[in-house]
């Protein structure tokens, strides 16, 4: 489980007393980079990944490109590790399997299509091809080595942005900026209010952009108790807030962290007692005990993107080329 520390907001003290750790670790990831060859499959791989550790949009972006491409492609799977699962696979998503085998993203993209979990990428796409796909779209993976990608999308999420810029474990960056810029054929942003100068060291790559929206389950009372367990809860917060949404009390747990009941049963009685509605992300909402769940509001968090048929023909004419 994993809660975004505060000295990564800025530089600090503590920030800059980690940096000799962040050279370390960044000189381990480029001996990584020379010791791994990436292998080709044989199938179209479409990578999707972020600069970031937690939350950056890049499951509700992954969910988007395959509606997108839904008429482009047969079948279309996601591979993804099944963060925090307890299985190896490579083995196919079911609907009805529990959050802790497979993980909470990977149970959610099953709800809406082919998922495949995998510690092991390479296997994983061989898998995937075997099992009859036109198209593997990989969730995470844009500083790894194993298989082969044919176009590799690189999001930035702007109410997260890279924070005090500093590398891991001094701030959030998993690789620096012009690394992942090499690496990556495009970058899709997510900014409402999207501003040309911010995003300037950038304009040599091709951009598209977008937003989060939020759809919800059901009515709500006119008050509610949110809570989340994702790499930003802030996020979530605030586009709570933008929808008039009048909270309460809003409640943060570490990203994929594990409800318990005792947990869930203390949010709803409070609720109950104050008569306020509780609301929760699909990510949450797949982890929380199956006698709790009529209860809840499910916040489902969908992206717009804009001119997103541009996008659409720049990913299948990259793809044609290689």
């Amino acid at each position: 489980m994993f809660e975004v520390p505060l000295f990564w907001k800025k530089k600090s003290i503590i920030s800059r007393f980690l940096l000799p750790f962040s050279f370390f670790y960044y000189l381990g990831y480029l001996i990584y980079r020379l010791l791994k060859k990436e292998v080709e499959i044989g199938k179209p791989v479409l990578c999707i990944g972020n600069l970031v550790v937690g939350g950056a949009g890049k499951t509700p972006l992954v969910i988007k490109i395959r509606q997108l491409l839904s008429n482009d492609f047969s079948k279309i799977f996601v591979l993804t590790r099944g963060y925090l699962g307890k299985k190896k696979g490579p083995l196919i998503v079911k609907k009805t399997m529990h959050y802790e085998d497979v993980g909470d993203e990977s149970l959610i993209h099953a709800n809406i299509g082919s998922t495949c979990v995998s510690k092991n990428k390479i296997e994983g796409a061989k898998f995937c091809k075997k099992k009859g796909a036109d198209l593997i779209i990989l969730d995470d993976g844009l500083q790894s080595i194993n298989v082969k990608k044919k176009l590799s999308l690189l999001v930035i999420d702007s109410s997260y942005g890279f924070e005090n810029r500093f590398l891991f474990p001094s701030g959030p960056l998993r690789q620096p900026t012009s690394d992942a810029l090499k690496l990556c054929d495009a970058i899709i942003i997510l900014d409402k209010t999207f501003n040309k100068k911010k995003y300037e060291f950038i304009s040599h790559k091709r951009i598209f952009t977008g937003y989060r929206e939020l759809e919800f389950s059901k009515n709500m009372k006119k008050k509610v108790i949110a809570f989340s367990a994702l790499g930003n809860n802030q996020n979530f917060y605030e586009s709570l807030l933008d929808y008039k949404i009048k909270v309460d009390e809003f409640i943060s747990f570490p990203d994929h962290h594990k409800f318990s009941i005792i947990e869930i049963k203390n949010i709803i009685e409070k609720s109950e007692k104050k008569k306020l509605s509780v609301i929760c992300t699909r990510k949450d909402f797949v982890k929380v005990p199956n006698q709790f769940k009529k209860k809840l509001c499910v916040a489902d968090l969908k992206l717009r993107i804009n001119n997103s048929e541009k996008l659409r023909q720049f990913i299948l004419k990259t793809l044609k080329k290689r």
